[in-house]
C-alpha cells in the first residue's frame, strides 16, 4: 500500500536501501508556505508601521501606549504564530498557529482519504 511516508523514495547509491523523501519534502513545503506568509506579514507590518508613526506624530503619542508600539506587539505575536524556524515551543497562549492549521488540514485530508 502506498502511503505518504513511502510514496516518494529514492535509492541510496551506497547502501541500496530506500530513503524516504516525503518527510523532507513535507518540511520543505511547509517552510516555503511559512516563508510566503512571513513575507506577506512583513509587507503589511511595513505599511502599518508607517501609518502608526504618522498617527503618533499627529497625536503626539509615544511610549508603550503608542500606535507604533502596538504594531511592534502585533509583529512579535505574528512571529510566534508563524514560527518560521521552529524556535518557539508548541505551547502558545491561545490563538492559532500556522503549524496547528497545517496539522488540521493534513488530518482532514488523511481522514477523507481513509474514508474513500
Amino acid at each position: 500500500m502506498i502511503t505518504p511516508d513511502n510514496y516518494f523514495s529514492a535509492r541510496s547509491e551506497t547502501r541500496g536501501t530506500a530513503m524516504p523523501v516525503w518527510p523532507q519534502l513535507r518540511r520543505l513545503l511547509i517552510f516555503q508556505f511559512k516563508l510566503y506568509i512571513d513575507a506577506l506579514r512583513d509587507f503589511l507590518l511595513s505599511l502599518l508601521s508607517i501609518g502608526a508613526f504618522i498617527l503618533d506624530a499627529i497625536t503626539n503619542s509615544h511610549g508603550p501606549d503608542s500606535h507604533f508600539e502596538s504594531v511592534l506587539k502585533l509583529g512579535r505575536r505574528s512571529e510566534r504564530m508563524i514560527n518560521l524556524f521552529d524556535q518557539y515551543p508548541n505551547e502558545q497562549d491561545g490563538g492559532s498557529r500556522v503549524d496547528d492549521i497545517i496539522e488540521d488540514v493534513e488530518a482532514r485530508f488523511r481522514h477523507k482519504r481513509d474514508r474513500s
